[in-house]
């Protein structure tokens, strides 16, 4: 049994106000309640993790490492301890990492390590707080001993991740020895004169922290009056010579703009524009190659050319869909498709043909609820059940013999238990439904026909 706390050790934890206090104030009478705490302390610790609530899970792991440290019994309870110490001291450093307590972090992570070297967590946390407080060359070191470690007891689980940070260290590394080659340094200029600095910092006005904002640019200077240039004959103010201007058929112009001569004229022919008309346009196509079958006149080469066919799809599948009917055997039972609604998936479905090089495509995608009726001879008078059968995607990736699937199969007022096999046997996986997917692909094979 766990003890109450004592007055000294509520005095002695300052977690009272926290959620957790019922367990971090408790004091164990004996190594059994020891150990129940202890697994409730990480249970609960990890727990904060899962859920980000750092100082709480910092409080928990704290505690359990407290209690741990305490004296154990026999060899075998300080083995035990030893390595759930080290768990524990690696769960610290990444609640007070995620904390920003950086030193920290690191000091709890290189304690973990040093408690079971074979515990690759542990150095896993003194490389993410290493390579945050930007010493990369320690954690440089801790990432190729978790590589190691892990490769030697772990099976190479962590292989990727560590590989991959151990390249990034590798980086950062050499990019600090190029630096510190080239003398270039992040810190203070050590080798100035503490005297000069001084001077410096009392006869130096202070700058604004905040950033200073960009000058409005100036307008540029208008001239009036006598300060205007005058034109020569040609219209070219004093300086448009120098800026290389010239005049070309009475215009000015770029001094780089070329005019073409006569000679060059007569080898380019006349390029201007010309409009087309379709008389051109049937004449051209029978006198050149023939137009590729399914495309335009306009479309020689055969490359995409798309027709859509959404109406005329949406009309026929609708109608196949509303021819669906089975015949139930050994009953006089009918069930059938009554209504048969686009659904508004796919934008409304779409559809289309396309021509590629002479080769056609056929793209199209809908959805549909099908209302189904179950009933017995004698005509709507006597529908036994009802219900829907939802189709979302009637598309081209379902290959002719293929089921589309069924997103939702429903009756009206619940499947009641004792006819719940029947009508999945006869609606939803047989029967219609089988009539269904026969409709669909002969709707397939109409389209294709048609266009």
């Amino acid at each position: 049994l766990l003890a109450r706390p004592t007055v000294a050790s509520m005095n002695s934890h300052p977690s009272l106000s926290s959620p957790h206090s019922d367990v971090l104030t408790l004091v164990p009478d004996g190594p059994a309640a020891r150990e129940r705490l202890v697994e409730e302390l990480k249970r609960r610790g990890k727990a904060c993790v899962l859920s980000k609530s750092w100082p709480d899970s910092d409080r928990l792991y704290s505690r359990a490492i407290e209690l741990l440290e305490q004296e154990q019994d026999d060899d075998a309870a300080k083995a035990k301890a030893k390595a759930d110490l080290a768990i524990l001291y690696s769960n610290r450093s990444l609640a007070l990492f995620n904390m920003s307590k950086l030193s920290e972090s690191r000091e709890l992570a290189a304690t973990a390590t040093t408690l079971d070297g074979t515990y690759v967590k542990g150095y896993w946390r003194l490389g993410q707080a290493c390579a945050a407080m930007e010493d990369w060359s320690d954690a440089l070191r801790a990432y190729e001993r978790a590589a190691e470690v892990d490769a030697q007891s772990g099976g190479g689980k962590m292989a990727k991740a560590l590989g991959k940070e151990v390249g990034k260290c590798q980086v950062k590394v050499e990019q600090e020895r190029l630096l510190v080659m080239e003398g270039k340094f992040d810190g203070p200029d050590v080798t100035a004169p503490a005297v000069e600095e001084k001077k410096t910092s009392a006869t130096a006005k202070p700058k604004p922290s905040s950033p200073s904002k960009p000058k409005p640019r100036s307008k540029p200077k208008t001239t009036t009056g006598d300060a205007v240039k005058d034109t020569d004959a040609d219209g070219f103010t004093q300086s448009d010579h120098v800026r290389g201007y010239k005049i070309v058929d009475g215009k000015k112009t770029s001094y780089f703009h070329h005019e073409m001569t006569e000679e060059e004229k007569k080898l380019i022919g006349d390029i201007a524009p010309k409009k087309l008309d379709a008389s051109a346009a049937n004449v051209t196509s029978t006198s050149a190659e023939p137009v590729v079958e399914g495309t335009s006149a306009w479309n020689k080469a055969g490359t995409w050319e798309e027709k859509d066919i959404t109406k005329w799809s949406i009309d026929t599948l609708s109608s196949t869909l509303l021819t669906c009917s089975y015949d139930i055997p050994g009953t006089d039972q009918t069930v059938k498709v009554v209504k048969a609604n686009k659904m508004a998936v796919h934008d409304g479905g779409h559809a289309s043909v396309a021509a590629v090089r002479g080769k056609k495509r056929y793209i199209y995608e809908f959805g549909y609820e099908l209302v189904w009726e179950l009933s017995s001879a004698g005509g709507d008078a006597d529908v036994e059940m009802k219900g829907k059968l939802i189709l979302p995607d009637i598309d081209g990736t379902v290959a002719a013999g293929e089921w589309h699937d069924v997103s939702d199969f429903s009756v009206d007022g619940g499947i009641p238990n004792a006819k719940r096999a029947y009508l999945l046997k006869h609606v939803r996986d047989g029967g219609l439904r089988e009539i269904i997917e026969g409709k669909i692909d002969g709707w397939v094979t109409l389209l294709k026909a048609t266009y």
